[in-house]
């Protein structure tokens, strides 16, 4: 049975980010429970692999959860799928209930009080950043102001792989071969500050107080070059887009609260909306339930999925001030917000995110992440003393460690890293040169060790190998 799944598979499915001439045939998945994935092997083995990853971070309750397995089903047994256009139902209005009070609502850095209170469905990440850059520029269209169009990015960036989040992403790696279709935006530096260099002979008080200033010295920079831009399209900019805290698929690249909060003050001064990309961080994951929080700063509008439903279910959703939805509350038709999908509002992706708001509210997932990130900040850092390793990052759930070879998405080290794991029945799938572990909250204390272990043992051989080929 699995041959002739695998020979179907590869005949005639693409999968996404995949080389295939080059890839190995995808691992075939009999089920998933916890933290394990469950796949057959080519001689009809079951082996269990460790998520490390959350199942590219959605995962934030481990697989097969019970509580959000009978909730679906319940569901089942109502309606699956409504029109959401003249019609809507009980989970997403339950949903959007119990999810408003724990957005960010503390703001420390702004005069003006702020309030994420409308919510608009769509089905993922992509398509919930989508939303968000329309409703910035239509806004200032619907008063009046349509010279406002113009977007801040920050290079470094991913959105997504619609053409508009292609536009505002700062990655050309995935990118590039759309560039004439995209529309115009302007970029500024990452905030993230370079690395230092490895062959640096220092101590790791040494080293930190470098990236210290190094991280200032990008942030400052970024700030420059925001408030140059403003003063050079003055009335033209709508809105700044950024991740908050992380640039994830660029490298898990890290930033400080202080940058958003200077951000916050700085697109105060000009009138300007910030758009906070939290499908990624959202959700516990770098240690608040939302990034914003830890800045105390509310965004102008936030844009969540991936931790969302759980890891069940698609689900994108775009929140945004009562200020924003009020350009559009009007008696003109010409001022509705013309866009939507045939699954926008799903019931049964409501019913799963539900449960899984629940769940994470119960069950405290933030203990859960802090415990991980207890353990992480206990085993990884001792790995910045070797010479493969350029950096160790460690922030909420997330552990990176990067390494001093090829640089970038293409690094060759990213497929032998994923290999070597997968060989030790962990699921790791490195950004190029940049390895990082991402469990769900769930996992257990044993699996954590494990994985763990394993990645300083892997660290350690690179090390005794000799990877670091990379001129500085």
């Amino acid at each position: 049975m699995a041959k002739e799944l695998w020979q179907i598979d590869q005949e005639h499915i693409w999968h996404p980010y995949t080389q295939h001439a080059i890839a190995d045939k995808p691992l075939l998945v009999k089920r998933a429970k916890d933290e394990f994935i469950i796949i057959e092997n080519e001689n009809g083995q079951e082996v269990k692999l460790i998520d490390g990853i959350s199942s590219w971070w959605v995962n934030i309750h481990g697989h097969c959860n019970e509580y959000i397995n009978s909730k679906i089903k319940e569901q089942l047994d109502k309606h699956e799928q409504v029109v959401f256009a003249g019609f809507t139902h009980e989970p997403a209005i339950r949903l959007i209930e119990k999810l408003l009070p724990l957005l960010p609502k503390r703001d420390l850095h702004s005069e003006k009080p702020r309030r994420l209170s409308k919510a608009f469905f769509s089905d993922n990440g992509s398509t919930a950043v989508e939303v968000a850059i329309k409703m910035a520029i239509q806004y200032w269209q619907n008063n009046g102001q349509a010279k406002r169009h113009r977007i801040i990015a920050f290079k470094d960036s991913y959105h997504g792989d619609t053409i508009g989040t292609m536009s505002i992403g700062g990655t050309p790696t995935f990118h590039q071969a759309f560039k004439k279709l995209m529309f115009p935006v302007n970029f500024v530096d990452s905030p993230s500050p370079k690395l230092v260099n490895p062959n640096q002979k220092l101590n790791l008080i040494e080293r930190q107080m470098v990236k210290e200033e190094a991280r200032e010295l990008a942030e400052q920079k970024a700030l420059e070059q925001i408030t140059i831009l403003m003063n050079h399209f003055p009335g033209e900019i709508a809105a700044i887009v950024i991740e908050p805290l992380v640039q994830a698929a660029s490298g898990m690249k890290f930033h400080r609260p202080v940058f958003l909060q200077k951000l916050r003050r700085l697109a105060d001064q000009a009138g300007i909306f910030i758009i906070a990309d939290e499908v990624f961080t959202g959700f516990g994951r770098t240690g608040s339930d939302f990034a914003c929080q830890q800045a105390a700063i509310v965004p102008d509008i936030i844009a969540l999925s991936k931790g969302i439903t759980g890891g069940y279910m698609p689900m994108g959703l775009t929140v945004c001030t009562e200020e924003i939805y009020s350009a559009f509350h009007s008696k003109s038709a010409s001022k509705t917000f013309f866009h939507g999908h045939s699954y926008t509002g799903n019931s049964l992706s409501c019913a799963a995110a539900l449960a899984s708001l629940e769940l994470y509210i119960k069950e405290d997932r933030l203990k859960d992440v802090n415990y991980i990130n207890m353990v992480m900040q206990k085993e990884l850092p001792e790995l910045i003393q070797l010479d493969c390793v350029k950096d160790v990052r460690i922030m909420g759930a997330i552990g990176v460690i990067e390494f001093n070879t090829d640089t970038g998405y293409l690094s060759e080290l990213g497929p032998k890293l994923t290999q070597a794991f997968l060989e030790r029945q962990i699921l790791l799938r490195p950004l190029g040169n940049v390895l990082y572990f991402m469990p769900p909250y769930t996992i257990s204390i044993d699996s954590l060790n494990y994985c763990l272990q394993t990645i300083k043992e892997l660290a350690q051989e690179l090390a005794e190998e000799s990877y670091n080929v990379v001129k500085q």
